[in-house]
């Protein structure tokens, strides 16, 4: 299981322990969003980000209002990632592995039995009723899918 803690309605994963699920066979987005039927929000964020340290309370928030309202139809994933002051290797990794170039990159992903789980929305840092709104759409196309799916 990735969760390794759980900060109110976000879970927390290490960008280390993603890289190592990732195969030739299964992407970032199938690590990330292992089930049909539900909607993943993900923040990518990087120790030393001034960036991330004020989006996190805005996410969780978000987090926290869609939880209640959506019970566990909607996850939300924040992905850690390390910045030890004399390397930049994991945070290069992580751009390649997951093709963001700035912290944090929010991610809205939804799984499909066909194409496994694709991207429904990417954006740096955006408004938190941007993200919320395509959380919403994101996870009634999800359960839709799934329906159809099933």
């Amino acid at each position: 299981m990735l969760v390794q803690s759980r900060i109110m309605s976000v879970s927390k994963v290490e960008f280390v322990d993603v890289e190592k699920k990732v195969s030739a066979k299964r992407s970032f987005r199938d690590v990330l969003a292992p089930e049909t039927g539900k909607a993943y929000a993900v923040v990518i964020s990087r120790d030393g980000c001034p960036a991330c340290k004020r989006h996190k309370p805005r996410f969780v928030k978000l987090a926290e209002t869609l939880t209640k309202k959506c019970g566990s139809s909607v996850v939300f994933v924040e992905v850690h990632v390390k910045k030890p002051a004399d390397s930049d290797a994991e945070s290069q990794r992580s751009n390649s592995l997951m093709g963001h170039y700035f912290y944090p990159t929010d991610l809205v992903l939804i799984r499909t039995k066909d194409r496994g789980a694709v991207e429904f929305f990417r954006a740096v840092s955006p408004r938190m009723d941007e993200l919320r709104r395509y959380v919403e759409n994101a996870l009634a196309s999800a359960v839709a899918l799934a329906k159809e799916e099933s």
